[in-house]
């Protein structure tokens, strides 16, 4: 496996369990860290960063391109 494949799959489990963090209650509560304005601006786009960048690297690893 190469390096990159490896790394592409640890940032997309960790965007995966930002998701998974982030989420509501059954109520629609958002969790302390979300209950300010700045933070539900500024949690999803980690999240999309994670999930982009480990989608970059898993092509990039799969794809052998190297630079």
């Amino acid at each position: 496996m190469s390096v990159h494949l490896l790394i592409g799959l640890l940032l997309l489990a960790i965007g995966a369990v930002l998701l998974f963090i982030g989420r509501p209650d059954r109520n629609g509560k958002h969790r302390a860290f979300l209950q300010f304005e700045a933070s539900l601006l500024l949690y999803p786009s980690v999240i999309l960063v994670f999930v982009a960048m480990g989608v970059a690297e898993v092509l990039r690893g799969l794809f052998g391109a190297s630079g």
